[in-house]
């Protein structure tokens, strides 16, 4: 744990953090216990007005018994008082069993195979179940531009796996590898929960174990179970490459696979050519030459790309139908959402209107909900701050490090969690922000991380920062809980 020292801030300023943490923990306490009662928004958008459909980022809540409900708000309260009293007591000494982590991976791992999403309400679940596994081979679902790699993979594991276990249509395929892309991401967790550089392993593994975006490895039905994995992947491999512990080519192998799971990846280009800089300057290691650094940015790009397209061409389904058929931007081929006014049913605001930001906030409050307004809160005090650079004791290794390589390693989540929150405020969601909650999903993993790392150091106390984020993970657990029964309650398509 980061000690308090001349650098760290004031005491009365961290005081002030924990309160104002803890007053967003009991805020949306509070609005899960009283989402019932919301009264419908009419909006431009099609179809029935309710509160759901104006509030959809909370409902899950609606769906446990409201004992439970009621519980959690009362833990809640009781982790702010908790958090209150440490406030004036001695730092505890203590720190997690060294297999608290692991276990509690294990268990979530097994939870992805035990609580599985029971319909297709979300996405184009209904399509890729249906489409993978239609009668006739000619017309059945396996290129697809929209997710290459993953529509691939799923469509090929059914084919191997129909006949010989009776699967109907493509849901079981789903049920069994959308845990196994959980597994991934929890290993590449456990990976950076071990990193005490970067935060103590508590916060780490709580804040991104408990993203609603966990609901993909239940076995969620749609393409983004393996890309979230895929970026976690390389932000882990991004930060190892800015200490020195990994290559840069590897971490760029990671983000091109992901591109070719999901292309909605490709926005965490920004922070890929931010890494590839800060190593050109010589942060996590010698400083490279410009041809190096190309090299190995270039040459794993260049090769997943160019795997990707010789699949797709060679299926049939190539470069002309990613210009027409198969192009992005969905049924109206559009990508953006619109500025002033909608021109096709695929558009359902314009970009500053109030149900585009009340669809954006909902994406927060069911993926994320204590994360981007603690980042917020972190972050203006961290830039009122402005903590003093200097190189720390010990900071010249073999690795030849010339400065601590924080600093660097803030940057390049920043970069990544904002340019992928921008896309979620730019990209059009042809379903609605609701059914498409899990394309926005992913901007979450940057951001939660992003978060884990400034924590501490603002927090610097142990004290500190159980008090002010230990109710914002108990927070957004609850929900996420939440958010994982509904969806194993079974779900019809409206008649």
């Amino acid at each position: 744990m980061i000690q308090l020292d001349l650098t760290a801030p004031p005491r009365s300023w961290q005081r002030r953090l924990v309160l104002g943490l803890q007053g967003m923990a009991l805020l949306l306490a509070a609005l899960h216990l009283l989402v019932r009662s919301f009264p419908a928004t009419p909006t431009p958008i099609p179809g029935p007005q309710d509160p759901e459909s104006a509030w959809w980022g909370l409902w899950p809540v609606t769906y446990p018994p409201a004992w439970a409900v009621i519980l959690g708000g009362l833990l809640v309260l009781a982790g702010v008082a908790w958090g209150w009293r440490s406030l004036h007591a001695p730092a505890p000494t203590r720190s997690l069993p060294p297999a608290a982590l692991p276990l509690a991976a294990a268990l979530l791992f097994l939870a992805f195979f035990r609580f599985p999403l029971a319909h297709t309400r979300w996405g184009d679940a209904y399509i890729l179940s249906q489409g993978i596994a239609w009668p006739d081979p000619a017309q059945r679902l396996v290129y697809s531009w929209q997710a290459p790699l993953d529509v691939f993979l799923h469509s090929r594991i059914w084919l191997w796996l129909h006949q010989p276990l009776g699967w109907a249509d493509a849901m079981p395929a789903y049920r069994l590898l959308s845990p196994l892309a959980g597994g991934l991401y929890l290993l590449a967790l456990l990976a950076l929960s071990r990193d005490q550089e970067l935060a103590p392993g508590w916060l780490t593994f709580g804040l991104l174990a408990s993203l609603g975006l966990v609901q993909l490895f239940f076995g969620y039905v749609e393409n983004y179970s393996f890309a979230a994995a895929g970026i976690l992947i390389y932000l882990w491999l991004g930060i190892r490459a800015l200490q020195g512990r990994r290559p840069l080519w590897l971490a760029t192998l990671a983000l091109a696979i992901a591109n070719g799971l999901h292309p909605s990846t490709v926005i965490l280009a920004p922070s890929l050519l931010f890494l590839a800089w800060q190593r050109l300057r010589g942060n996590g290691g010698r400083p490279a030459s410009l041809p190096t650094i190309l090299a190995q940015v270039g040459l794993p790009m260049l090769l997943v790309a160019g795997g990707v397209i010789l699949l797709m061409e060679t299926g049939g389904h190539g470069l002309a139908a990613l210009l027409t058929s198969d192009r992005p931007g969905g049924g109206d081929g559009r990508w953006l959402v619109p500025l002033f006014r909608t021109g096709t049913r695929w558009e359902h605001y314009t970009l500053f209107s109030w149900p585009h930001l009340r669809d954006f906030l909902n994406e927060q409050l069911l993926v994320a909900p204590g994360v981007l307004p603690a980042l917020l809160l972190l972050g203006g005090a961290w830039l009122r701050w402005k903590p003093p650079q200097r190189e720390l004791p010990g900071s010249r290794t073999r690795l030849n490090h010339t400065a601590e390589p924080m600093p660097a390693i803030l940057g390049f989540l920043a970069w990544a969690a904002g340019a992928h929150l921008l896309l979620t405020w730019l990209w059009n969601p042809d379903y609605g922000g609701q059914r498409d909650w899990d394309l926005f999903s992913l901007a979450a993993i940057p951001t939660a991380l992003l978060l884990a790392v400034l924590a501490p150091r603002l927090l610097t106390e142990r004290r500190f920062l159980l008090a002010g984020m230990a109710p914002l993970l108990l927070v957004q657990a609850l929900h996420t809980a939440a958010w994982i029964y509904q969806n194993t309650l079974p779900w019809q398509w409206p008649g």
